[in-house]
């Protein structure tokens, strides 16, 4: 009868909302990695450089379906910050370029020109592992370039972070959010403190010096 078909109806109707509900917790998840990189204290590398932040970096979005869940994670902003304070840190004078080969064109103090390139971006959730942890990779190279443009060696290096499930008020993105903030923050750090050792950092001494600077070239203390 009509009233039974009613019921019937009613019936599936509230059956479907938790279903919806549930399609609803699988939409797209969209946040910013944000980290404020702490200006380091170290002793700058005696020479000006330029840094070249190509637009693929400084606009990068990190797009990945996982665990049947759209992310989009915007990191571009930050790591472009968190890098200009860096540098600006770690050498005399930095001045932003237009391209690897536009430092001499640029400033004739620049002794060589630096591109930032992220490499990788990649995270795992507590599904792939069974266990309680968001946890984030991070995977940069420096590129370095004379001031006219040519390539004269790279440097890769790598951040890690991680933050345990529901450490957060709310649910979501919060936990990978700052486990992304966390790898950020870790890859600055080795960049502040290892460039110096690298073949990059002794060619820039050795550029502007004209001779080897092996004390230059050493972590401070």
């Amino acid at each position: 009868n009509k009233h039974a078909v009613r019921r019937a109806a009613g019936a599936a109707g509230l059956a479907a909302v938790p279903l919806l509900a549930l399609l609803g917790g699988c939409g797209p998840r969209q946040f910013e990695a944000q980290a404020v990189i702490p200006q380091p204290l170290i002793t700058r590398i005696p020479v000006v450089v330029g840094v070249y932040m190509p637009a693929e970096f400084r606009e990068a979005v990190h797009r990945e379906e996982h665990d049947g869940v759209d992310y989009a994670i915007t990191i571009g902003k930050s790591q472009s910050a968190g890098f200009e304070r860096l540098l600006g840190a770690m050498f005399e004078r930095v001045v932003p370029v237009t391209a690897p080969d536009a430092g001499a064109a640029t400033d004739p103090a620049i002794r060589g020109v630096l591109e930032p390139v992220l490499e990788d971006f990649s995270f795992v959730t507590p599904q792939d592992t069974g266990d309680s942890l968001y946890a984030v990779t991070l995977r940069y190279r420096i590129n370095a370039y004379t001031p006219t443009g040519q390539p004269v060696d790279s440097w890769t290096f790598t951040g890690y972070g991680a933050q345990p499930e529901g450490s957060l008020p709310g649910t979501g993105s919060g936990p990978l959010q700052k486990a992304a903030a966390i790898a950020m923050r870790d890859a600055g750090a080795k960049l502040a403190v290892e460039f110096r050792d690298q073949a990059i950092a002794r060619g820039l001494i050795d550029a502007q010096a004209g001779t080897s600077a092996p004390a230059a070239a050493q972590p401070p203390p």
